[in-house]
């Protein structure tokens, strides 16, 4: 059976969604922002989790004139 939890990504901090025992789950799953591979105890499928707000700052735009 499938569960989930949301936390952070180790690397970057980005909210993901750990989706454990889901379809296409595997140990060595990459983080969808940084591509970077994240340690887990059980077969992981990782998404971005877009349903709370980032922890990360938005990154500011030049003002124009």
């Amino acid at each position: 059976m499938a569960s989930a939890w949301f936390g952070p990504c180790p690397h970057c901090n980005r909210a993901l969604s750990y989706l454990e025992g889901a379809a296409g789950a595997n140990m060595t799953p990459k983080c969808p922002s940084c591509q970077m591979v994240v340690t887990v105890q059980r077969a992981t499928f990782l998404m971005a989790d877009h349903s709370r707000p980032s922890t990360q700052p938005k990154p500011t735009t030049a003002k124009r004139p």
